[in-house]
C-alpha cells in the first residue's frame, strides 16, 4: 500500500498502462495484469473513475474504452499525451495497437526474449515538447509521418536489441504518402540516427489485412537499398479471433498474478 494515499500499487500500474496506450478496454487490462476475472478489473476501474483519474467512453454504442486524465498523468508522471476524445477510427487503431503490444509481449515471454515498447503517445510527447495546445498540434501535424505507431524492442539472450518501427494501416493511403515515408525509412535503416528521432531502427513492420495495402507497401520498398528490412504482415489471427489462450504464458490464470512490467 502506498503511504498517504488510498491508492494501491496496482492502481498506479493500471493508470500507467492506460496512459501509455491512450485508450484500452477492460479486457486489455485483464490480459495485461493476468487478472483472474473481468469483475476485478471493473471494480478497480470504477474506483479510479470515481477519483477522476480514468474516463469511460462508449464508442458507437458498443465498445467501451477507458482513457486516462491529466490528473492521472500528474499523479504517475507518465510522459505521454492524453487523448481528449475517442473517435471510431482512433478507437479502432489504438485498441489494435494495444492488441499487438500484448500479443508480442506474450510471445516474447513464452520464448524467453525480453520485450519492451514505446507508444506513439510517449514518442509524440518527447518530440513535440512544451507549449500551448495550438502550437503542440501544429508541431505534431508537421511531424506526424515521422512518428511510428509504436516501437518494439526485442532483446535476445546474447544481449542484442532489435528496434522495430511498427505501423498499423487500416486504410490505404495515396502512393505519394508511401513514397515520402519510405524515403525516411531508407535513412533510418541505413544505421543513421536522425536528429528528430529518439531511436535508430533495425527494421520496419507494417500490419494490415487489406491486400491492397500489402501490394503498395511491397511496391514502394522495391526501390530501396534497405528493402529487406521492411516487411508487411497480416494482423495475427489470435488477435482478430480473440484466441488469447493460445499465446498467454503458462501460469497466467493464478488467483494473484503479477503484472508484467515494460519500462
Amino acid at each position: 500500500m502506498l503511504k498517504y494515499t488510498s491508492l494501491k500499487e496496482k492502481d498506479l500500474e493500471y493508470l500507467t498502462f492506460i496512459l501509455r496506450n491512450g485508450m484500452v478496454t477492460a479486457k486489455h487490462i485483464m490480459l495485461k495484469f493476468r487478472e483472474p476475472n473481468i469483475h476485478r478489473v471493473y471494480r478497480r476501474l470504477r474506483k479510479l473513475e470515481g477519483k477522476k483519474l480514468v474516463r469511460h467512453e462508449r464508442i458507437a454504442h458498443k465498445v467501451g474504452v477507458y482513457l486516462g486524465t491529466i490528473e492521472a498523468r500528474k499523479l504517475t508522471n507518465v510522459n505521454a499525451t492524453v487523448p481528449t476524445k475517442a473517435s471510431i477510427y482512433t478507437m479502432q487503431h489504438d485498441l489494435l495497437i494495444t492488441d499487438l503490444i500484448l500479443f508480442y509481449e506474450f510471445q516474447a515471454e513464452n520464448q524467453g526474449v525480453e520485450f519492451k515498447y514505446r507508444t506513439e503517445r510517449e514518442i509524440r510527447h518527447s518530440m513535440i515538447g512544451q507549449g500551448d495546445n495550438q502550437s503542440k498540434l501544429k508541431a505534431y501535424n508537421a511531424k506526424r509521418d515521422r512518428i511510428p505507431d509504436v516501437v518494439f524492442f526485442f532483446k535476445s539472450a546474447d544481449g542484442k536489441v532489435t528496434t522495430t518501427w511498427v505501423e498499423l494501416e487500416l486504410n490505404k493511403k495515396e502512393r505519394k504518402r508511401y513514397d515520402e515515408k519510405f524515403k525516411l525509412f531508407e535513412e533510418l535503416l541505413s544505421n543513421e540516427r536522425l536528429e528528430d528521432q529518439p531511436f535508430s531502427y533495425d527494421q520496419v513492420i507494417y500490419f494490415a489485412d487489406d491486400v491492397k495495402i500489402h501490394n503498395v507497401v511491397n511496391e514502394a520498398k522495391q526501390r530501396l537499398i534497405n528493402a529487406n528490412k521492411i516487411s508487411v504482415r497480416k494482423i495475427p489471427s489470435v488477435i482478430v479471433d480473440e484466441r488469447w489462450e493460445e499465446v498467454m504464458p503458462s501460469g497466467s490464470n493464478d488467483e494473484e498474478p503479477a503484472g508484467a512490467t515494460t519500462n
